[in-house]
């Protein structure tokens, strides 16, 4: 902390908090009975207060007492249409361009495929050598299937951000890219990416695991192809939850989808025995939508209905801001480093910061009560949350962090064993 930042006190953060936009939403979640501080939402996001009843209901209502017939008097069928359409808005994109189905990897390896099969230019699948290992599994599983039938894809893994701009050329037919770093927090330029890819003929893919739900995202506005996000992260779908898809329209109908299911049908209530996909976002479903996991994302969709998107960087922004100034003001002596960007401009979801003892300090805080999460070899991740996290928790979590590290109660042996 420099010496002219204002000293952060808790009435500084209770000030804040009376203040935040998003204040009233904060109560539509059942947070920690313990009063315990999660600050894993890069992880797993809070539960929404009324999961448990809904499900209760759909179980009991639904299952129980209509069977099949739930298929037609409720809304199973409609939900990932309707999800994607409540959180469109969030990511900057039409709410007919957004559909919630599956997982984040089954999602990758659909849109990175139809990527490939509609480009326009190039041979290589370009994305950085750091990224969160799933997406490059997908990029490998996808050059493997394709190489057994005869097709050379070429996947290119550059070391830095630099390197991605470099290679950047006509040989390359997707940038695919994770836009929040899952280890510092460092955030992609996605509008100038985009345009560097387009430019050079590329088509390009974002994972917005990281972002969607803490960060603005622009999808719309800057020009994407195709992105995924996952949904049980800052969008607190639940444990589990399915993902999303988006698909810019002028992709609309470019060729069939990768995988081929009745309810990616145009119409799957018509069981025709000849595949006609719907022209749109919606071809992408699969199977039969997962009934129980989507009830639990619709609350949380319900609730982001609710919320606009400025207030949602806004109140992460400060949010941010506050733990960096806190961490500095408060453990900076303590051997505690701030390791995301500091201009918030390059920031992602969480806020990283490294101690030789991160590990052990990681399940101290957790003995007493605060979840983060480690990342070897000396990273600690605090995933802020627009929605529910207030400032005063900031202060209350910063200061047992100092309390552990000042008194060395990480050294204790029982904390040895680290969880990642």
């Amino acid at each position: 902390m420099s010496a002219t930042s204002p000293l952060i006190t808790l009435d500084t953060c209770l000030e804040l908090d009376r203040n935040d936009p998003l204040r009233e939403i904060r109560g539509r979640f059942s947070l920690p009975q313990s009063g315990a501080l999660h600050f894993d939402a890069n992880s797993i996001g809070a539960m929404p207060k009324d999961a448990p009843e809904r499900v209760r209901t759909l179980m009991e209502d639904g299952w129980r007492e209509l069977s099949r017939r739930g298929w037609a008097e409720l809304d199973w069928l409609d939900k990932p249409r309707t999800m994607g359409a409540g959180l469109a808005h969030i990511i900057g994109a039409d709410p007919d361009d957004v559909v919630v189905c599956d997982n984040t990897t089954v999602n990758l390896f659909k849109m990175l495929s139809y990527a490939w099969r509609n480009r326009t230019s190039g041979n290589t699948i370009l994305t950085e050598a750091h990224n969160f290992p799933t997406d490059i599994f997908v990029a490998e599983g996808l050059q493997d299937f394709l190489g057994s039938a005869g097709q050379e894809m070429k996947l290119d893994l550059a070391e830095t951000p630099e390197d991605v701009m470099a290679r950047l050329g006509d040989d390359t037919a997707v940038l695919y890219l994770t836009h929040t770093d899952y280890r510092y927090s460092r955030k992609w330029d996605m509008a100038a990416l985009t345009k560097a890819a387009h430019d050079v003929g590329a088509l390009v893919i974002w994972d917005l695991s990281h972002s969607a739900g803490a960060v603005e995202v622009d999808l719309k506005g800057c020009d994407a192809d195709f992105a995924v996000a996952c949904g049980y992260k800052y969008l607190c779908g639940g444990p589990g939850s399915p993902a999303m898809i988006y698909m810019h329209p002028r992709h609309r109908a470019s060729s069939w989808p990768t995988i081929g299911g009745w309810f990616g049908q145009a119409d799957f209530m018509a069981f025709k025995h000849r595949y006609d996909p719907a022209p749109n976002v919606q071809g992408h479903n699969t199977g039969t939508p997962s009934v129980i996991a989507n009830e639990i994302f619709s609350c949380a969709s319900d609730i982001w209905r609710d919320v606009k998107a400025v207030d949602m960087v806004a109140k992460h922004k400060s949010l941010s801001q506050t733990v960096i100034a806190l961490l500095d003001q408060e453990c900076g002596d303590l051997g505690v480093e701030v390791i995301s960007p500091r201009d918030y401009d390059q920031q992602g979801g969480h806020v990283a910061f490294s101690h030789a003892g991160a590990g052990s300090i990681s399940e101290a805080l957790f003995a007493r009560g605060m979840i983060c999460s480690f990342r070897k070899p000396d990273s600690l991740r605090l995933g802020l949350s627009p929605l529910y996290h207030s400032h005063e928790e900031l202060w209350r979590g910063v200061a047992l962090l100092k309390e552990i590290i000042e008194t060395e109660t990480w050294r204790d042996p029982q904390f040895s064993k680290v969880a990642i």
